[in-house]
């Protein structure tokens, strides 16, 4: 009886401790599916809190970043573009960083456009060997989409 309890607590408890697991992508593949494509810097980075969907007292945690627009390639936006990620990689979160320039791939989350870690957002500039390979593919297929 003792082994039930402890895989149901297991269980329950679980899902909300999961970390983020993300599959390769195709950037032609992920291009085609997300709807907002662009390369823009960071200009601000807070965090926000929003209320669970059906629920008077659970809230979670967002970072919201502002985010110049310095070339777009898909979707409609201004100049200025606002995003919310998870905080922290565990929870799929991008480590967005303050004045630095991304190319990114958003998607529409309820009333947002989200990042995720999943998705093909990388740093334009840093060249980190652990992916240089990967920023390099991103953004030679970006050079060969018509950017507005």
């Amino acid at each position: 009886m003792f082994k039930f309890w402890f895989i149901a607590i297991f269980v329950i408890f679980s899902s909300e401790t999961l970390a983020c697991s993300c599959i390769g992508y195709d950037i032609e593949e992920s291009y085609n599916e997300y709807p907002y494509v662009f390369v823009g810097t960071v200009e601000g980075i807070e965090t926000i809190e929003r209320r669970e969907p059906g629920s008077w007292f659970s809230y979670y945690e967002l970072r919201q970043v502002t985010l110049k627009l310095d070339k777009g390639y898909k979707g409609n936006y201004d100049k200025k573009i606002v995003v919310t990620t998870r905080p922290g990689n565990g929870a799929c979160g991008f480590p967005f960083k303050l004045n630095v320039q991304y190319a990114v791939f958003a998607y529409q989350d309820k009333k947002d456009l989200a990042v995720s870690s999943c998705s093909p957002t990388i740093h334009t500039e840093k060249r980190e060997e652990y992916y240089e390979k990967e920023r390099l593919t991103v953004l030679n297929f970006l050079v060969r989409q018509n950017g507005k």
